[in-house]
């Protein structure tokens, strides 16, 4: 029995044998039964049959789309939605803009479309992505906490050129109100800053305030003056006057008191008066400093030395070994011209007494007389750092910097001689007249806007604001602000309405200022208008011929030129640059 099972087992295993080694249909039935070993052996070979068979397609296919040509129809109506989605992808309107882009590259298939067309696709997925983003930070946002700072990825990416945008409007906001500010409180109380007497109660005092102090301590002196400057700063000098003469009624042998007096007529002109006493306030004090300072400065600005010198000499005979002995020397040899001599007395009287301004201020005048500016300014600012209250090295450090053409240097420095003594009208229009030079438009209106408070019919400071207005408005209109160049025009018509005596003046400053920038083009459209406004202008010719010559037109240079000498034979400018014309050509 068991033999008999063992033989079975024997022939099915060679029965199995012999099914798996023969050729025949029931060899791939049983490959058929092993799925994995099939996986593992065809596919590879199915992938590379696949791809070969999809090479095949597709070349016969690629060489058919080649030989295809779109026709003209196609092409045209391809071109014009590519124009309009072309308009629309500038209005924004992304959406419309991808049908359109889509419908041309359906007619005629291109690179160019096909890219606009992965652009907009991408910013159309940014859009989408945006308020879905935001919704979900919100409600996953962590509650704020004073003490902890957010991780760098979530502080929100702020766009620069918005920052930007944004702190220009700030600061400009800020600028404009800061002036606004500026102009009204300084007609209240334009004295309030000066050292005099700090009442620390009140940041901005009033008239009111001034005379109650004053009549509180009618004994201070300080306060009493700082009254009588504030009724200078508003012009009313009857009333200052009153208030000096009870000091000097009061105090009679001070000195100061007699200053106050003869600075006062100094101020309005009334050199009799102010000599007078000015003479008494240095027979009290041969050395009186505000005086001396006074008296040295007084001429040179005025042109009338004779005065102070006759002071300065009466003062020295008096004390020989003071500073007038010095001063008035030094008067007499800037009256002869002798700046050499003018400057080592006052290197001497600068040694001999340190606490003097006034020699510093005149070593300052010598050197610039003897031509070095470099050393004239280091000695006029020396003067304003011993003393900031000396109004006239101010101006003269101002007038300085104007020479030499550094005008918003100058400008500045006429700022300060403004701050010191609100109603000097002079030192108001050069301000203006600086920044007007330097281009700054917008300043020197504002400064000749403030001199109007002082001078309202002052004719020169009217034709001159009305072309700053004119110049800003042209220039708010090249910038693309129309509406702020209006409101220039209607002020520049506001000051003066007769354009026939600013309009030209004007135009020619324009067309020097597009000229310096290399704007020619701009340049000759205003020295044309200048011409035809006034024919025979000269200027106009001289300011064009300069223009084409920057182009390097050089025979319509010189026949502008040649036209200006021919209105004005003494125009200098014409000759200066046709003599360079003929050194040139030669």
């Amino acid at each position: 029995m068991k033999q008999l099972w063992i033989n079975r087992f024997i022939w099915v295993l060679l029965a199995i044998w012999v099914v798996g080694t023969l050729p025949t249909p029931w060899g791939s039935l049983y490959a058929l039964s092993t799925p994995q070993q099939v996986s593992k052996k065809k596919r590879p070979a199915t992938k590379k049959s696949d791809a070969k068979r999809q090479t095949k397609k597709k070349r016969p296919t690629a060489k058919k789309s080649r030989k295809k040509k779109t026709s003209s129809k196609a092409l045209a109506r391809a071109n014009a939605y590519v124009k309009r989605g072309n308009q629309k992808a500038r209005k924004k309107d992304y959406a419309g803009a991808l049908k359109d882009f889509q419908r041309a590259y359906k007619l005629n298939p291109s690179k160019s479309t096909l890219a606009k067309i992965k652009k907009l696709q991408a910013i159309l997925k940014k859009k989408k992505a945006r308020p879905t983003k935001k919704r979900a930070k919100r409600p996953a946002a962590p509650p704020k906490k004073a003490e902890k700072k957010p991780a760098v990825s979530a502080v929100p990416k702020v766009s620069a050129v918005k920052l930007a945008s944004e702190l220009y409007d700030y600061t400009a906001e800020l600028n404009t109100s800061r002036r606004r500010l500026a102009q009204a409180t300084k007609f209240l109380e334009p004295l309030n800053k000066q050292p005099l007497v700090k009442i620390e109660s009140k940041p901005i005092f009033t008239t009111a305030d001034y005379e109650q102090a004053a009549d509180k301590e009618p004994g201070n002196i300080r306060l009493q003056r700082q009254l009588g400057l504030h009724y200078e700063a508003l012009h009313e000098w009857e009333k200052a006057k009153d208030v000096y003469f009870r000091i000097l009624a009061r105090d009679p042998l001070n000195p100061d008191a007699h200053y106050y007096l003869g600075a006062l007529y100094a101020r309005l002109g009334a050199m009799d008066q102010a000599r007078q006493f000015f003479e008494e306030a240095l027979d009290l004090d041969p050395n009186h400093g505000a005086t001396l300072e006074a008296l040295s400065s007084i001429g040179i600005i005025s042109g009338d030395r004779s005065f102070t010198t006759d002071v300065l000499k009466r003062s020295a005979t008096q004390s020989p070994k003071g500073p007038a002995r010095l001063l008035s020397q030094i008067r007499m040899r800037l009256d002869e011209q002798d700046y050499e001599g003018a400057l080592s007395l006052a290197q001497e009287g600068e040694r001999t007494f340190p606490s003097q301004v006034g020699f510093v201020y005149l070593e300052g005048v010598a050197l610039q007389e003897l031509g070095n500016i470099n050393q004239a300014k280091k000695a006029f600012q020396t003067a304003i750092k011993l003393n900031p209250q000396h109004e006239e090295s101010h101006l003269a450090l101002a007038n300085l910097y104007f020479d030499l053409g550094k005008y918003v240097y100058a400008a500045l420095s006429f700022q300060d001689a403004i701050y010191l003594n609100p109603q000097n009208t002079e030192a108001r229009y050069m301000q203006g007249l600086a920044y007007y030079n330097a281009a700054e438009w917008g300043r020197a209106t504002q400064a000749w806007e403030d001199l109007l408070h002082y001078d309202q019919n002052n004719p020169l400071v009217r034709n001159l604001l009305a072309q700053a207005y004119y110049i800003l408005a042209v220039e708010y209109n090249r910038l693309g602000q129309s509406g702020l160049g209006r409101t220039s025009f209607r002020k520049a018509l506001s000051v003066n309405q007769n354009t026939n005596q600013w309009l030209a003046g004007a135009l020619l400053t324009l067309g020097k200022y597009y000229r310096n920038k290399g704007m020619y083009s701009e340049s000759l459209a205003a020295y044309r208008e200048v011409v035809e406004l006034k024919p025979n202008d000269a200027t106009a010719y001289a300011g064009m011929g300069v223009t084409y010559w920057k182009m390097n037109e050089r025979q319509l240079a010189r026949d502008a030129w040649q036209r200006s000498l021919s209105l004005d034979p003494d125009n200098n400018e014409a000759k200066g640059w046709l003599i360079l014309a003929q050194q040139n050509s030669s």
